[in-house]
């Protein structure tokens, strides 16, 4: 991983933004409609891309790995879903943007890492459920291709270490679905290809 922190702090940026977008395009409607996350519904996709943003805020001002479990579920979604992920994304990119937090370890709960490492797993997370709420509602799936070729680049050293991970042949599979093998019926693509690997089929 060669960027400079205002380069990752740039990547969460366009990561949060993307998804805050798709956000604004839920229908009344598609709230309970199911996405490629078989357990959610697009209500509780979003309620988890707003918790994961509380959570990793709280381990980089001190949680622990026991705390980040048991809140990761909670929903925290109001009146306003759009609203609560727009402050919530922005909490925790001031979080990052703190002098030398970025080097600092935090409790996640699968391995104790750099915040900067925090930072690369919030810029794939994002990411990739950006593209399960594309596809739940419609909407134009296509991902940033830089965001793309970057977890891309550096998909071993997001999850060095990690005990649950796509890349952990340990996994329990409650985290992260199993990758796909199977060729693509179409034409192939650097995003296809992260998709298969997170244990989506494009």
């Amino acid at each position: 991983m060669r960027e400079t922190d205002n380069e990752l702090f740039t990547l969460l940026t366009t990561a949060h933004a993307d998804c805050a977008a798709r956000i604004r395009l839920v229908r009344s409607a598609q709230w309970t409609d199911g996405t490629p996350c078989e357990k959610w519904d697009v209500r509780q996709l979003v309620g988890h891309l707003v918790q994961g943003n509380l959570v990793y805020t709280a381990l980089l001002r001190g949680g622990s790995a026991g705390g980040f479990l048991t809140e990761l579920d909670q929903d925290p979604l109001g009146d306003d879903p759009v609203a609560d992920y727009e402050r919530a994304s922005a909490d925790l990119l001031a979080g990052f943007r703190i002098p030398g937090t970025l080097d600092r370890t935090v409790d996640y709960p699968f391995a104790p890492i750099t915040a900067r490492q925090l930072l690369g797993l919030m810029v794939t997370d994002t990411l990739i459920h950006t593209w399960d709420l594309s596809r739940a509602i419609g909407a134009d799936e296509r991902l940033a291709a830089g965001l793309v070729d970057w977890v891309a680049r550096n998909v071993a050293w997001i999850y060095a270490g990690m005990t649950e991970s796509p890349l952990s042949a340990t996994r329990s599979d409650l985290y992260y679905g199993t990758p796909v093998t199977d060729p693509p019926s179409g034409p192939d693509s650097p995003q296809h290809r992260l998709i298969r690997l997170m244990g989506r089929r494009p």
